[in-house]
């Protein structure tokens, strides 16, 4: 009942932090039998969030053990379904002796992790076994890389515990794939994919080994994720692909502010094919032509940022009479939302601002400012919905503070999305306005952004050719 209640309520929470969340696939989840999610682990409780909301059927999620330590964490935590794990890192900060991580490791000690974490063992096992969907983060642990961590063994032993010691059939494991747009950044976008499921029986019953069952979740795992070599990789290539695509799709409406999170990733994943290929030929030629297309692209958005243009608006219409048809349906458009967002940012201004501060204080990692902002947020917003209402309610009557109190929410999403609208509309504007005071500007951007995109599709010719 818990679950059931609380699932609404992050779905409202998450959709307050970022601007989107879409989910690919999502048909690949079976909706009965065992299953087990192995997904990424990027941004630490939300990741578990995200997962608890996008998925249609009650999942399980698998914790450190340490969370349990307080009773009515213990207590809540239980209720939801979390399954506490011992972890090695954990119990040497505590001080207890240890070899390795029971529900991770990499090193070969099995039966002693299994003996020091048999309760967790058991615990997914007996979930499995009731028919139920269990997540396990089988890096081990959130963090900020450009790519996968390698992934520990917990998983496929656990899977293998399930099969062989407690006669569990029809395990499915279905990696699941968190991309976020700026994980940090307020009103950003998630992308999930689901990829393609592993029947295990048939693995298990062909005798593959606990090895062999990894490498194959990390490769479903790392199909539906986002991979570059460095830091420096990922920043220049999402740099460069996040020009490209608005350049291959240059007029997205205002409404739909950006191309989909989907097809920018599925851009960058081309780009980062088309950029190994060309490395690893070794040949000079190609890896000059390369890093001048890339110092271009780079040399382009450089110009636009400095105009203030959304690579987005570069094939806007300049006309008088497009103008106009926009200045009108913004206009209309704000004196029916503009109302509902005045309200929502009046009630929850102070709130959600205090939790953003909050969020932000002695930062150490990009999965915490999410976390933080959500869990902070969470208590503030409620403490300011009761206070409110309460003062409502000693003003006028019972039936004025139901009144306001329903109000709440739906004007908070209101204002939100209202403002991506108005932010866009406001690009929009910029880049109209500079280009009817230049007209040759506009022609000159065309130009330039048509030779980037000739130039990116002989590139991608050129790594095809074998």
């Amino acid at each position: 009942m818990l679950y059931e209640l609380l699932k609404p309520v992050v779905g409202v929470a998450l959709h307050w932090y970022y601007r989107s969340i879409l989910i690919e696939g999502i048909e690949r989840v079976p909706t009965v039998g065992p299953v087990v999610l192995a997904v990424n682990h990027p941004n630490a409780l939300v990741d578990a969030l995200v997962v608890g909301y996008a998925v249609p059927r009650r999942v399980r999620f698998t914790a450190k053990a340490t969370i349990f330590a307080h009773p009515l964490a213990a207590k809540f935590l239980h209720t939801v379904g979390v399954v506490p794990l011992r972890r090695a890192s954990d119990e040497r900060a505590a001080g207890t002796p240890t070899t390795t991580d029971a529900a991770a490791s990499t090193e070969p000690n099995a039966e002693r992790n299994a003996e020091r974490n048999a309760a967790s063992f058991e615990a997914v096992a007996h979930a499995l076994a009731e028919q139920g969907a269990i997540v396990i983060f089988p890096e081990g642990k959130s963090h900020d890389l450009p790519q996968l961590a390698p992934l520990r063994t917990g998983l496929a032993r656990m899977t293998m515990q399930a099969y062989q010691l407690h006669g569990v059939r029809g395990v499915r494991i279905v990696p699941i794939g968190l991309l976020f747009e700026r994980k940090e950044a307020p009103r950003s976008r998630v992308l999930i994919q689901v990829g393609e499921p592993i029947q295990v029986d048939p693995l298990l019953e062909a005798g593959v080994s606990v090895a062999t069952l990894t490498e194959l979740v990390a490769a479903r795992l790392a199909a539906v994720t986002l991979n570059f070599d460095s830091p420096d990789d990922a920043e220049r290539l999402q740099r460069v692909g996040g020009t490209l695509s608005a350049l291959l799709e240059p007029t997205s409406s205002v409404a739909e502010g950006t191309p989909a999170l989907g097809r920018v990733l599925d851009l960058l994943r081309r780009l980062d094919r088309v950029h190994s290929e060309l490395r690893a030929r070794d040949d000079a030629a190609l890896q000059a032509r390369l890093d001048a297309f890339e110092a271009r692209v780079r040399a382009f958005r450089a110009r636009l940022d400095e105009r203030g243009i959304d690579p987005h608006d570069v094939a806007i219409s300049a006309q008088a009479s497009a103008g106009m048809r926009f200045a009108l349906r913004e206009a209309l458009l704000a004196m029916i939302a503009a109302p509902i967002g005045l309200w929502g940012r009046l009630t929850h201004f102070v709130p959600i601002q205090l939790a953003r501060r909050l969020a932000l204080r002695n930062v150490h990692a990009l999965d915490e400012p999410a976390m933080r902002t959500l869990v902070v947020g969470a208590l503030l917003v409620l403490a300011a919905y009761i206070m409110q209402t309460a003062l409502v309610a000693s003003v006028a009557s019972g039936w004025w503070a139901l009144a306001f109190f329903l109000t709440l929410v739906p004007s908070a999403s209101g204002d939100l999305q209202y403002g991506d609208r108005t932010r866009r509309a406001r690009d929009r504007a910029r880049a109209y306005f500079a280009f009817r005071r230049d007209p040759g500007l506009q022609a000159k951007l065309l130009a330039e952004a048509d030779a980037i995109r000739q130039d990116a599709f002989a590139l991608e010719r050129l790594a095809a050719e074998r």
